[in-house]
């Protein structure tokens, strides 16, 4: 039976306040006595109690969410917010969830081929986020589609964002260098690749002088230039072709939202 709209918000209140205080046990028995169980709408901005949870980072209430999900409820996995983030998505921004990402993509495999709002996959949104173990996760699973090698136009969607930004480019913005390097060396086409304002990642990692002043970044910096060097990225850009504060600003919006 549908809940009234005051049974519906008085559930609300009880599950956000149980999710906020980390009350698994709590947030398992309200989902029980909803008719969407873990995949009830949460939020104003159309999160789940899913979506909250692993926003939240809590893995192993995630991991029991997952396990109550009835059969007949996992097309209801592909759901999207506001943003267009699915649970996936959410899960992307943390190292400590990729075991809750395993149990989504055992239960719902096209979760690893959706795009949000902004053009990204939970790949993406791994790399923009720098979360390296999570990347490889969902790299991996990227490569059991395609293979470890070639297919570079096929597997495009998943490393490019709709305005052509790459994983590349996105780690060199958000300086997490160490996982730039990771990319630059495992997939090399992404050095040259060019960004919708003909950018590529080592003409960005130039408009960036800051960071060569870390010197906890030095080597990787050091590491992560040679690699682009000696890649096929020979391109050079004068000071009034680049438009490195377009770019930063992308940075700082990217970086407010980590």
């Amino acid at each position: 039976m549908a809940l009234t709209d005051a049974a519906k918000h008085g559930i609300n209140k009880e599950l956000y306040t149980a999710l906020m205080n980390g009350d698994g046990g709590r947030v398992i028995e309200l989902c029980r006595r909803i008719p969407e169980g873990p995949l009830h709408i949460l939020t104003v901005h159309n999160d789940t109690v899913l979506h909250m949870a692993t926003y939240s980072k809590q893995k192993d209430l995630v991991l029991e969410l997952l396990r109550e999900l009835p059969e007949s409820h996992l097309d209801k996995m592909f759901h999207q917010n506001d943003i267009g983030n699915t649970i996936l998505h959410e899960a992307a921004t943390s190292n400590r969830i990729v075991p809750a990402a395993m149990e989504m993509l055992r239960r719902a495999p096209k979760l690893l081929s959706i795009h949000n709002k902004r053009g990204e996959t939970a790949l993406f949104r791994a790399a923009r986020y720098g979360k390296i173990e999570m990347f490889e996760y969902l790299d991996g699973e990227v490569n059991k589609i395609f293979g470890s090698e070639g297919g570079e136009e096929a597997r495009k969607s998943f490393y490019q964002r709709d305005d052509k930004t790459t994983v590349l480019h996105i780690s060199i913005l958000t300086e997490f260098f160490d996982l730039a390097l990771l990319i630059a060396r495992k997939y090399e086409y992404l050095v040259g690749a060019r960004d919708e304002d003909g950018m590529t990642p080592l003409q960005l990692l130039a408009c960036n002088p800051s960071a060569f002043r870390s010197r906890s970044q030095q080597r990787s910096l050091e590491h992560l230039t040679y690699s682009c060097v000696s890649t096929n990225d020979t391109t050079h850009v004068t000071e009034e072709e680049c438009p490195c504060g377009k770019h930063f600003g992308t940075k700082n919006r990217d970086m407010n939202q980590l």
